[in-house]
């Protein structure tokens, strides 16, 4: 496995630490009442829902994709991933502002197709390739018709 090939593999579970840090912090200064870190609704509501579940999706992403032999993501799936991570900045920089809720409100959903879209590709691509016979083992080989 090349080193560009590990640096996508292990990019869902590093995103998605983070991305629980991030939810975890909202929910603790809900907690506590100390939501004055927390600048915008916007800002709480992609702290506190968005960012878990972005948790979750990548670590299932990841744990399907670790099923397979060899533990890589396709082409398709890579794409999938720099759309899901652009979102995920974009939304982070206008959390900030107030005046950008009516993007959050269009970005959230985009967001969320997209990383449901990543699981459910990498979750079929994996039952794919496991299902798949490997190449020269016995299933894989063409029958040969006898002659009598």
């Amino acid at each position: 496995m090349t080193s560009a090939e590990r640096v996508w593999l292990w990019s869902q579970p590093l995103v998605a630490v983070l991305a629980a840090i991030g939810g975890v912090a909202a929910w603790v200064l809900q907690i506590t009442g100390d939501v004055s870190a927390l600048p915008t609704l916007q800002a709480l509501v992609t702290g506190s829902f968005v960012l878990p579940g972005l948790a979750i999706s990548l670590t299932v992403n990841h744990v399907a994709v670790m099923q397979r032999r060899p533990p890589r993501l396709t082409v398709g799936e890579k794409l999938l991933l720099v759309v899901e991570y652009a979102l995920v900045v974009a939304i982070l920089a206008i959390s900030v502002s107030p005046d950008l809720l009516f993007l959050g409100y269009l970005l959230w959903p985009l967001l969320i197709a997209t990383a449901a879209l990543a699981c459910w590709t990498m979750i079929v691509n994996t039952l794919r390739s496991r299902h798949e016979p490997l190449a020269g083992s016995p299933e894989h080989e063409p029958e040969l018709s006898s002659v009598s």
